[in-house]
């Protein structure tokens, strides 16, 4: 719990080992720092920093905690096993798919590439109009001097842990809308699927004690 004048605030504290990868200036959390500054100058919800300390041995980062938030990742194994729990936030599937399309088309038009657009780094809360998504874990993303080319765009859409071709088409139509999807998009949207799929599965064989 962080007090700021008569408010006490509940946080975040993440705590990042460093190596020679992050010198000073660029640690994982300066980096996380300045996405979210990025994200929020643009209206991308994202916790908001609070605090920020590096050290010798670690990067330290303080955020505001989310109340009632979920990962979307509960919507989308809903969706698979219809028998699981429903997520504490009241929103349906397909509503969360399409703010998840609208959500990731000013994600990549602000210039970020975000490059672990996974289901663990989205959160879910209830917004006034509908469900409201948030990115967490943001130190892997690359802040571009415009928005995404077509290829960098794809490759953070197949990202979400969608399954089914229908569920991955209402991603798409979201994203592209209120234009079409364009023809070719399909396509690669589906070969980068498979290719992640693919690599997520030789990584568990190679790694097995990181499963």
């Amino acid at each position: 719990m962080l007090v700021r004048g008569d408010e006490r605030i509940p946080v975040v504290v993440k705590r990042i080992r460093r190596d020679f990868r992050q010198p000073e200036g660029n640690t994982r959390a300066e980096r996380a720092v300045r996405i979210a500054r990025h994200l929020l100058a643009h209206g991308l919800d994202t916790p908001e920093p609070l605090g920020l300390e590096v050290t010798a041995q670690e990067s330290v980062l303080v955020v505001r905690k989310l109340e009632r938030a979920v990962q979307i990742r509960s919507f989308f194994l809903r969706r698979d096993e219809p028998g699981r729990e429903a997520p504490a936030v009241r929103a349906t599937f397909e509503e969360v798919v399409t703010a998840l399309g609208r959500f990731a088309r000013r994600l990549h038009d602000a210039g970020v590439f975000f490059r672990d657009f996974t289901d663990g780094n989205i959160l879910v809360t209830e917004g006034e109009t509908g469900p409201r998504l948030w990115l967490v874990d943001l130190d892997r993303a690359r802040i571009r001097k415009g928005p995404l080319m077509t290829l960098n765009r794809l490759r953070d859409l197949a990202r979400p842990g969608l399954r089914r071709p229908e569920d991955r088409r209402l991603l798409l139509e979201a994203y592209y809308a209120p234009g079409p999807v364009p023809p070719a998009v399909p396509l690669v949207h589906a070969a980068l699927k498979r290719r992640i799929v693919l690599w997520d599965g030789l990584k568990r064989v190679l790694r097995p004690w990181r499963r």
